[in-house]
């Protein structure tokens, strides 16, 4: 394997030069929680330049001469990664921010591996910092599909309307007719059509008093007042109601609360972003 080690700089250096034809772009962006990881890929190679800030707590990395079209990507995560964010941050570059917890994380720059196998793949080497704090939550809910988290809960450009609007879940992009599974035991409180533009939607109350909502079904497996117990199939992905592709938007509901990010509550063994608006 031909790895080389980035040095971190203790102030970022960007390449100022605007290049007549972008030679660079983000392909793709993975958290992989169970082995400590951030995983990216470029359309061709570039050297990335690296940095460690504090207040707050943040890994940076430059892409030079690299090009993100769109807005910022942003997805809040709240764990030893509380979130990461990617934008072009000049005329030439691309800027990857990892947020670190302010409680769970004490490093150093040198506990940092940035390594490359083949060119335009790289690997963030997280330190043991950052998976300890991660394994010392413990997710109360299951994940409801498997698939990829295509859209996060919190303000975004409605993709039917193209009007900012507040997005109150996650949506998770996965194969129609792939299994809905109830996240955790509890007893259906509504099931079948919604005419609000969920299309066939589950909800489920459990015995914290939480409800989870699971919207745009193909099909529903399950009948209002059904016990369900933790990991069992619901309902089907599918593209009902307001929805342009096969998908799950997935809500939790708390008491004295309402709609919160259901994300500090599953667990997260590896997140695959969408970087679409790249």
């Amino acid at each position: 394997m031909n790895c080389k080690r980035l040095w971190w700089l203790p102030t970022l250096v960007l390449v100022c030069a605007v290049p007549e034809v972008w030679a660079n772009r983000l392909k793709s962006l993975v958290y992989d929680v169970s082995q400590n990881q951030v995983h990216f890929s470029l359309s061709s190679d570039v050297e990335p330049r690296g940095a460690l800030l504090s207040n707050p707590p943040r890994i940076v990395i430059d892409l030079p001469n690299t090009e993100f079209r769109g807005e910022t990507f942003s997805r809040t995560l709240g764990r030893g990664v509380q979130a990461l964010r990617v934008g072009q941050v000049d005329a030439t570059t691309t800027r990857l921010v990892i947020e670190l917890s302010q409680n769970a994380v004490a490093i150093d720059a040198q506990d940092l591996r940035l390594r490359t196998a083949q060119p335009g793949e790289w690997v963030l080497y997280l330190p043991r910092a950052i998976a300890a704090a991660n394994a010392q939550i413990a997710a109360p809910l299951l994940w409801p599909a498997q698939g990829e988290l295509s859209s996060p809960f919190g303000w975004r450009i409605h993709p039917i309307d193209g009007v900012r609007r507040m997005h109150r879940g996650i949506d998770i992009a996965a194969a129609p007719g792939s299994p809905i599974f109830a996240a955790e035991e509890g007893v259906v409180t509504e099931a079948g059509w919604d005419d609000s533009g969920f299309g066939n939607r589950v909800e489920v109350r459990h015995p914290s008093g939480k409800v989870t909502l699971y919207a745009h079904a193909s099909r529903v497996l399950v009948e209002k007042g059904q016990s369900v117990t933790r990991g069992q199939a619901i309902a089907e992905v599918g593209s009902t109601g307001r929805s342009t592709g096969p998908h799950l938007h997935f809500e939790v509901h708390l008491p004295q609360e309402g709609r919160v990010d259901p994300l500090p509550f599953l667990p997260m063994p590896v997140l695959r972003f969408d970087l679409g608006a790249s």
